[in-house]
């Protein structure tokens, strides 16, 4: 019994032992192999470098571009523009998978910052989209509410209500983190802007110290003859240029 003893120990430290120098070896070939590869590994590196830095480019490019397209012009209208809006982010999918895939790599190649920059321009772009999206639905509440506005009947006016509203209007669009130049912004700001003034004069032509005479005065100005009876619209007034 302990001849066998013996026996299994020494049989124990001869797989340790060779197990050991398989371990040594193993090592030995990792590096030679790991110096081997390593032009491979250096020029892959480089050439996902030279993507990453090319996605970059493009997206500078693509952003350019895209202050070009219709959204930000006040002539797209509301449908178009959120259409086409909408339309951007099916784009950015090409880029978000190179992305993904050269970031990936860059991960493995131990350099996961050098996407970041594409990340963030990708997502400074869904800002901007969104935020022409936050705009064009604002014009579109702003111009539903000024035709509403137009077909009131003269008789149920109410201009210190309607100017309420159009300064509520003007204060949210003030308040919005858009490009301030683009023409949809200042295409509505303009219109807000001339509802700011029109109501007022409406307030001072709806008081009832207005007599006939004024009125009289006021159709020879604009030269156009019109009534004032239950047909009458501030449509009909605001055609008359008064602002």
């Amino acid at each position: 019994m302990f001849a066998a003893q013996k026996l299994s120990k020494e049989s124990q430290i001869k797989a340790l032992t060779k197990l050991n120098s398989d371990w040594a070896n193993l090592k030995k070939m990792s590096k030679d192999v790991k110096k081997e590869i390593a032009p491979l590994v250096a020029g892959e590196m480089d050439l996902n470098n030279f993507n990453i830095k090319k996605l970059e480019e493009d997206i500078t490019l693509f952003t350019q571009e895209m202050r070009k397209r219709e959204f930000f012009n006040y002539k797209c209208g509301t449908s178009l523009a959120l259409e086409k809006l909408d339309g951007v982010f099916v784009e950015l999918k090409v880029f978000e998978e190179k992305i993904a895939d050269y970031g990936d790599n860059a991960r493995k190649f131990g350099n996961p910052d050098l996407i970041q920059k594409a990340i963030k321009d990708i997502e400074t772009i869904k800002v901007s989209v969104d935020n022409m999206k936050v705009l064009w639905d604002h014009i579109d509440v702003c111009q539903k509410t000024f035709s509403k506005f137009l077909t009131t009947k003269w008789d149920d006016t109410q201009p210190f209500e309607m100017e309420d509203v159009a300064k509520s209007l003007f204060k949210t669009l003030k308040d919005m983190k858009v490009d301030k130049k683009a023409s949809a912004y200042t295409g509505i700001l303009d219109e807000i802007k001339v509802w700011l003034v029109f109501l007022p004069l409406i307030a001072e032509l709806a008081d009832p110290a207005m007599r006939d005479r004024h009125w009289d005065s006021i159709k020879k100005k604009v030269g156009v003859n019109f009534v004032r009876d239950s047909n009458l619209l501030l449509k009909h007034i605001y055609d008359l240029g008064l602002g």
